[in-house]
């Protein structure tokens, strides 16, 4: 099979899509409920809801942002789209050192949820003799750094395989958070005990790491708004979903669903985990328990707390490690993406030949996480987490509303609504309110991450300049201008990119064929050149070796003459993949035919013919496509006679 070996695959349904996002979202909940409540103390859920704000308002933009742009990549796409190059390149970079970071973070997560059942690891230290150096690792780091390296190899293997982890341990993280939820509530909650507690906005602790700014506010009140920056931890990850358009099957469909779901889902376990918690046990019981604040809540539950605690941790880890996963997946997407425009060099724009997965980004950038992973201090990453994500988001909502007025024609499966108009002159500005309020909440956040976080302030600021160090000198060895609005034309809506399977009938006229192609079908589909080898038409059995050679012999002279219709329509601007299967004509066009990976099927038909084979194949090919009336369309050519 001859392919285009940049071409991501299409492996993610409607579910897949979702867990992508919740995974790297929902499992937030397992480590912000207790380093929140640390912080913000008895006002925790108040600081959930009023950081869930800039969750939705950016998570409802991505969800119309990337239905019509389904590239991977997600805010640099937009950016580039809606500005030049260098803004596209601040969205990624930015964005992309959330994605390391969660990596790190829920890694550590998850081995704070293990220790749970072998507490030693929060006291085992391992000496390190490195150059001379002596220093010691935390056991919580290197059983970190070690998953995360299975994480690395998982990925590598195929977005299908890492795609089906996520959903696997996705639906046990919602099972176990809704049996919390309801049996907290119906077992446990003391609504005077949550009245009592809710008011308390902020701990009255001054902390050494905390750089409060403003002498009119007291400590209490800067902890309760750095607990705010803290729990927009729980909210970072909606972009994953994004980040895999291109991998997802029926984007402009399955992206708005998938994120409005996922929106919902961690808003009700978010502020309802908070909620329960403080009408079940006191505020610093809970901020005690950092590492295991989940397990810590369950345990509280009478009658089966201490039964089922050791399943919630299990939970815990399993959830947090599937996390650490999606980081991986979107740092490997953004960098793989910035590749492909020339933000980044252009090594890392390159695909695994056999498992179709950016395998050079995912090396590099998992191997990054997993030595931030081997710190072990939890405190410290956390500190880093929001910077990054925060400034893309802020450059996400913005887009959305540059790209409503600068391409308004555009095909929108999904759009936001709730829009103000306002005239200015002679020109009408479409105002999406929803993305304005979205704009505001995250740049007010961002600042408050600046304000105090001096670590996510510093080691942020650092490396948005290394990055741009990087593309200052990768686009001069490209000889390309810093700033370019020009590569942004190639970002097309997803009017554009739909999917096509073309049947055609070998051996033919190619440029019979190419030339009917281009009539009926233009380059906003991408194309599956297809053919079938049915053994009963050549006299042989698949099951007799010999037949089954000469089978294949058959298959590889159909890729080629396949392959050179191909190689004629990219020469017209069409993207094409050429694929021959072995079997029954019938079961296997069937196959094809039910796939979701394609949104139309057309048969190449001559107008008339003297061939009585050839009617009868395109009579029973017409029979099969019968069944499948809103799928396809026939493309009539000239007969050759």
């Amino acid at each position: 099979m001859t392919e285009n070996d940049t071409a991501l695959k299409r492996d993610i349904g409607w579910y897949g899509s979702f867990c992508m996002g919740y995974a790297d979202v929902g499992a937030d909940i397992f480590i912000a409920l207790g380093l929140v409540a640390f912080y913000a103390a008895g006002g925790s859920p108040l600081a959930f809801a009023i950081a869930s704000i800039t969750y939705i308002c950016t998570g409802l933009a991505y969800a119309e942002l990337a239905s019509i742009y389904p590239y991977a990549g997600g805010a640099q796409v937009y950016a580039m789209k809606a500005f030049n190059d260098i803004v596209g390149f601040v969205a990624g970079w930015a964005i992309m050192l959330d994605y390391v970071v969660c990596t790190a973070l829920f890694s550590l997560a998850a081995t704070g949820y293990l220790s749970f059942f072998f507490p030693v690891l929060k006291s085992i230290t391992f000496p390190i003799h490195l150059l001379g150096i002596a220093f010691e690792i935390p056991g919580l780091g290197a059983i970190s750094f070690v998953l995360v390296l299975l994480l690395l190899f998982l990925n590598i293997i195929g977005i299908r395989e890492s795609s089906k982890f996520n959903e696997i341990l996705v639906t046990v993280g919602l099972i176990v958070q809704a049996i919390i939820l309801v049996f907290g509530i119906l077992l446990a909650f003391s609504l005077s005990r949550f009245l009592n507690q809710i008011l308390i906005l902020g701990s009255s602790v001054s902390f050494s790491h905390i750089s409060y700014t403003f002498s009119n506010l007291s400590i209490s009140n800067q902890n309760f708004l750095y607990g705010i920056t803290l729990a927009m931890t729980s909210f970072i990850g909606i972009e994953s979903i994004a980040q895999a358009a291109e991998e997802t099957k029926r984007p402009y469909k399955w992206i708005p669903r998938a994120s409005k779901l996922s929106i919902l889902s961690v808003i009700i376990f978010a502020i309802g985990l908070s909620s329960v918690s403080l009408g079940i046990m006191p505020w610093e019981d809970l901020a005690a328990a950092q590492t295991n604040p989940v397990a810590k809540l369950t345990q509280a539950i009478p009658i089966i707390g201490e039964y089922i605690a050791p399943i919630i941790a299990l939970a815990g880890f399993a959830i947090c490690y599937v996390s650490s996963n999606t980081g991986i997946i979107g740092a490997s997407r953004v960098v793989f993406s910035m590749g492909r425009f020339n933000l980044l060099p252009r090594w890392f724009f390159k695909i695994h030949p056999r498992f179709r997965t950016p395998y050079r980004t995912i090396i590099v950038f998992s191997l990054l996480g997993a030595s931030i992973a081997i710190i072990g201090e939890l405190h410290f990453i956390a500190d880093l987490y929001n910077f990054g994500a925060l400034l893309s988001y802020i450059i996400v909502n913005v887009c959305l509303i540059v790209l409503r007025n600068k391409e308004p024609e555009a095909y929108r499966p999904w759009k936001l609504k709730g829009d103000i108009t306002l005239k200015i002159g002679n020109r009408h500005f479409i105002l999406p309110v929803v993305s304005l309020i979205g704009s505001i909440s995250c740049f007010i956040l961002w600042a408050l991450v600046i304000a105090y976080h001096s670590g996510g302030r510093l080691f942020g600021t650092i490396w948005i300049i290394i990055g741009l160090m990087i593309y200052l000198i990768s686009r001069k060895r490209m000889n390309m201008p810093l700033i370019n609005s020009g590569l942004s034309d190639e970002i097309k809506p997803s009017g554009y990119t739909m999917d096509a399977l073309v049947l055609i009938r070998t051996p033919e006229k190619e440029e019979e064929v190419v030339s009917s192609i281009v009539q009926a079908l233009d380059t906003r589909f991408n194309l599956t050149l297809f053919n079938v080898i049915d053994p009963s038409e050549w006299g042989m059995s698949i099951n007799d070796k010999y037949s089954y050679d000469q089978l294949n012999k058959v298959r590889d002279m159909t890729l080629s003459e396949l392959g050179e219709i191909s190689k004629m329509l990219e020469e017209k601007n069409y993207k094409c993949n050429v694929l021959v299967r072995i079997g029954s004509l019938r079961e296997k066009i069937e196959q094809e035919v039910e796939s979701v990976d394609y949104d139309a099927i057309a048969l190449v038909k001559r107008k008339s013919t003297k061939s009585e084979v050839e009617k009868e194949y395109d009579e029973s090919i017409t029979q099969i496509l019968s069944k499948y009336p809103g799928k396809i369309m026939v493309v009539r050519r000239l007969s050759s006679s």
